[in-house]
């Protein structure tokens, strides 16, 4: 691998190495580390026999190697460097790796970039003195004993440097010189500590593509100039071309200024292929435009094919505000019930009269002997009369010197970042219009259900024919038209079969058009990464034969690197900064990533009825070339991915050429009703107008009514909502559809109003007491005295977060303290946590019934002790599916989310598996468990739902039981009892469109009065 590669590859891992521990054994290969033991000993810790910390290693190294990052090998795992240097620092700590070098790193740099003579030393600086060091893996050796594990900007630089020093010195080119320097200042700006010396002062850039910028000159013709991508003008570049060796092997450099451009062979060749074609005659322009290819080698330079109608072009990434509805505040740090430092009385006491106010209360209260005293409505603690009298005497400075007063934190915060993406037309509101089209589209021919594996059930036969409706108005409407019909939202409820329907839908696509004589476009799926291999295996038992030609995942480890232009990054990373004010990006600066169109030959993409699957990911990350590809049908899977307009995948989404588009979701709103406008924006333009039409008409009104009246106003337009979106929407749910299905309780520890389906079960509930409560109440009481003198609203989440990982268990960050191998000390390590005192209660119960549950929580630390504890306990071996699982099948012997789910439900009677409602949430089917506690609950209640009724679909014969559990203070209300009162609040709002809203950040620390 070249360093062009190396640069390419940029790491994202971090790790180190430890040899003789009583844990797994560590050895560094010339690719990564290899943790084993003996075959024996590792059998039997596979059957749940050994001490705790190797049963804990374990865990974790099959954690990772359910993500794919750990290969398993016949005695242990493998894990890569680049993926060691990725580990998160409690996983690292799990499995035995040494800490993070603490130091810097200095470099010696000898030599010009110009010659062969050029070369770069490190060490490393420890205590003043320069150290050498060996580079072993993802280690860095001092000594034989003193081994530290490296960051991925330090692996990524000293890979770097290691390639560089082996080279001969006959291929130390200029071009090979500056390619280190980049490397190492890559390395430096992600964190780290390296000093380049004069060397920090040069910018050096490896361009992703070659474009070409095209000049009309005033005889009509066009001049060409090569474009790099990187905002260089094409005259600037033209007296620097001479720069270049365009005989060389081995690339070429551009100085321009104290700026370096680095071109690799293949982009030197794109350079000489633009300026032997430099002029294009008037009579030829057209037919240039129309087959650049026919007088550019497409397979060098990227050319043009094309946006959709609805792209204007390519441009910064506009951000769009979002109005969302008041909070009712909250009191989660118990405020109200702790006396407030006297570091507080500033905030308090803003004026002159209020601090002479102030000082008459407060001598009424030391003449009482009182500790506290309350004023404007807040109490502080008045005890400590020096500290008091102290603040009082800054007070009075203050107020005398008001132009002495330091400005509030944050105010200088640098704006973020701004990225490329496609630049949209706006769709004015042509609803009429579009309800009559959509109307007239109800008619349509019935499939031939001889050609599929299955008939379908009676609400999925009435989803098709809607389908089919839409798409053959669709097929047959204008492309150019901005306005024409092309797409609808299916947010049919969990469970009745989007997949099929949408399947069936895409292959009566083909077949119609095959029929009409036109062509066979291909089909774009776009999906969570969890539910590829669904979609996969749904396309075999959907078919009696499959209507595509071939079927290619666009993912990385499959068939992606086939599909990419060699040496192009993804095109997500491009930044705005090449652009200049407001002005769209010239499409010949853009560089395409995948081959497509028909100069890319047998590596084209976009071949006739080819089935693509994606994710949203691959399409953020490929946006400018899936958005030029003419696709038949493009489907969008658990569409709620879709719904905010500021991310770049949307905005892809939106832009995608298609003849019809079909967003399905069962939850289309999740955070307000902008999501519903964002969705129906992108599957039907103009159907509800611009955002600021749509905020008019439909958001305003809510906020404007009183809060006591907010509710009904709510739900009543988000009935006519759904009326005015008429029959682009179909949405049906469960209970409706489909006929015996099982009673679905909901159980609750926390007490409910009398209306709502939660049922409030005072047994889910426990106070907490000892250990957890004195950790729990020392975490409010720092809040309250940091908030007496600090702005607490970059801070108020990480404190909430603290609240939630007390609640969970009082000792969850000190993982070793709690590792054990006897199922009594299991027991009673859990019983420190009230809510895991109730969990145990409720397995418990589970298991006397035989029958099987999920486990819902986000923390990996928890998922991790709770299989060491369960495991114990109940004699099991559990799975753990977090949001990093493969979601695909691999030739390795790591089990997909599909396989993992199969094992758990194939044991007979009681069993557990451990879930993350962010990652299982979608596409899985665990029919083979009836109950779901949610140990710790997701801040959307969208989510939450979606995440219980992976047991509630067809095929469920049980009763189903949804446990939430809740920790109690004696005192005031915990986090468990804030966090539901704001989801309960977002539940009522159930009929407004189709599903509740979920709690956003915002909304949180509104909630907290911040």
């Amino acid at each position: 691998m070249g360093l062009f590669d190396l640069l390419r590859s940029m790491v994202s891992g971090d790790n180190n190495e430890a040899e003789g521990q009583s844990g797994f054994i560590h050895r560094t290969d010339s690719s990564g580390v290899l943790f084993y033991l003996d075959l024996a000993e590792l059998n039997e810790l596979k059957q749940g026999n050994g001490p705790a910390q190797k049963k804990m290693q374990l865990i974790a190294l099959r954690m990772l190697e359910e993500q794919g990052l750990a290969e398993p090998m016949a005695n242990g795992f493998h894990v890569s460097s680049e993926n060691i240097a990725g580990l998160e620092e409690d996983h690292a700590q799990v499995i035995g790796l040494p800490a993070r070098f603490p130091g810097q790193y200095k470099t010696e740099i000898h030599g010009r970039t110009g010659n062969s003579g050029f070369r770069v030393s490190a060490s490393v600086d420890v205590d003043g003195q320069s150290v050498p060091y060996q580079l072993k893996g993802p280690f860095l050796n001092l000594t034989s004993s003193e081994v530290y594990r490296l960051t991925p900007a330090e692996l990524f630089a000293l890979k770097a440097l290691e390639y560089h020093q082996n080279l001969p010195a006959e291929n130390r080119g200029e071009s090979e010189n500056l390619q280190l320097m980049a490397a190492l200042q890559t390395a430096q700006k992600n964190g780290m500590s390296l000093d380049l010396g004069h060397f920090e002062k040069l910018d050096v850039a490896i361009p992703e593509g070659i474009g070409v910028t095209a000049t009309r000159m005033p005889d009509g013709s066009l001049f060409l100039s090569p474009n790099l991508g990187d905002g260089s003008q094409p005259d600037d570049l033209d007296r620097r071309w001479a720069q270049l060796d365009f005989e060389s092997s081995t690339g070429g450099a551009l100085r321009i200024g104290r700026r370096v451009v680095l071109l690799e062979p293949e982009k030197v060749e794109a350079v000489k292929e633009v300026l032997g074609n430099r002029r294009i005659p008037a009579d030829k322009v057209k037919e240039f435009i129309q087959t650049p290819s026919a007088f550019l080698d497409a397979a060098l330079v990227n050319l043009e094919l094309g946006f959709s109608v609805r792209v204007q072009g390519v441009g910064k990434l506009q951000h769009m505000e979002f109005g969302e509805a008041d909070v009712k505040k909250q009191d989660w740090f118990a405020l109200d019930k702790l006396p407030a430092p006297p570091e507080a009385l500033p905030s308090a006491i803003q004026s002159e009269e209020e601090l002479t106010q102030f000082q008459e209360v407060l001598s009424a209260a030391w003449g009482q002997g009182a500790d506290t005293l309350t004023f404007n409505g807040e109490t502080f603690d008045v005890s400590d009369k020096d500290t008091v009298t102290k603040q009082i005497a800054n007070i009075t400075e203050a107020l005398r010197h008001p132009d002495r007063r330091e400005p509030a934190p944050g105010d200088d915060a640098p704006a973020s970042q701004e990225k490329l993406s496609l630049v949209l037309k706006e769709a004015e509101e042509l609803h009429e219009e579009l309800q009559q089209k959509a109307l007239k589209s109800t008619g349509t021919i019935e499939p031939d259900w001889n050609n599929y594996a299955r008939k379908p059930f009676p609400h999925q036969k009435e989803g098709i024919l809607w389908m089919l409706g839409l798409i053959d108005r669709a097929r047959n409407e204008n492309p150019d038209d901005l306005y024409r019909l092309q797409g609808a939202l299916l947010a049919d409820d969990m469970g009745l079969g989007k997949t099929f329907m949408s399947l069936v839908a895409a292959g009566e696509y083909l077949s119609r058009q095959e029929k009409s004589g036109k062509q066979r476009k291909p089909i774009l799926v776009i999906a969570p990464l969890s539910l590829l291999e669904n979609w996969e295996d749904e396309v075999g038992v959907t078919y009696k034969g499959a209507p595509f030609k071939d079927i290619v995942v666009l993912q990385s480890g499959r068939d992606l690197t086939k599909y990419r232009v060699k040496g192009e990054k993804r095109e997500a990373i491009q930044m705005a900064e090449i652009l200049e004010n407001e002005q769209l990006l010239d499409e010949g600066a853009i560089r395409y990533a995948l081959h497509i169109g028909p100069d890319a030959g047998v590596k084209r993409l976009d071949m006739e009825r080819r089935l693509v699957l994606a994710t949203y990911q691959t399409l953020r990350d490929y946006q400018f070339s899936l958005c030029r590809i003419d696709w038949g049908m493009v489907i969008f899977d658990e569409a709620q991915n879709i719904k905010n307009p500021n991310t770049l995948q949307t905005r892809a989404a939106k832009g995608l050429k298609a003849d019809f588009k079909l967003l399905a979701t069962g939850t289309p709103v999740e955070n307000s009703l902008g999501d519903f406008w964002c969705l129906m924006d992108t599957a039907q333009p103009g159907l509800l107008g611009n955002w600021p039409t749509f905020r008019d008409t439909w958001i305003k009104p809510i906020l404007a009514a009183d809060e006591e009246n907010r509710d009904a106003v709510r739900v009543s337009l988000g009935q006519a909502l759904r009326d005015a979106v008429g029959p682009f929407m179909l949405r049906r749910v469960k209970e409706d559809q489909l006929t015996g299905l099982p009673s679905k309780t909901i159980h609750c520890g926390v007490p409910q109003p009398d209306s709502g389906n939660v049922v409030y079960t005072p047994t889910l509930s426990s106070i907490m007491q000892g250990q957890q409560r004195h950790a729990y109440e020392d975490v409010l009481k720092t809040y309250r005295q940091q908030q007496a003198t600090e702005d607490m609203r970059g801070k108020a989440l990480a404190v909430l977060q603290q609240l939630r990982e007390v609640s969970l268990h009082p000792r969850l960050r000190h993982e070793a303290e709690l590792m054990t191998d006897d199922p009594a000390a299991a027991r009673r390590v859990m019983c420190e946590s009230a809510k895991l005192q109730v969990l145990l209660e409720t397995l418990d119960a589970i298991k006397g019934k035989g029958e099987k549950v999920i486990l819902f929580m986000v923390t990996k630390r928890l998922q991790r002790l709770l299989k060491l504890w369960l495991d114990q306990i109940y004699g099991l071996d559990i799975a753990i599916i977090n949001g990093d699982t493969t979601a695909v099948a691999k030739k390795s012997d790591v089990l997909s989310r599909k396989q993992l789910i199969a094992e758990f439900e194939s044991l007979p009677g009681f069993n557990i598996i451990v879930m993350s409602p962010v990652a299982a949430g979608v596409g899985l089917t665990v029919v083979g468990a009836n109950h779901v506690v949610h140990l710790e609950r997701h801040w959307n209640p969208a989510k939450e739902a979606q995440a219980s009724d992976r047991v509630y679909r067809i095929g469920q014969k049980k009763p189903v039981t949804i446990h939430l559990p809740a920790v109690l203070h004696p005192e005031y209300d915990a986090f468990d009892v804030h966090l539901d009162r704001l989801l309960r609040g977002k539940l009522m709002l159930k009929d407004a469109v189709v599903t509740p809203e979920a709690v956003s950040e915002n909304e949180v620390l509104k909630s907290m009065g911040l």
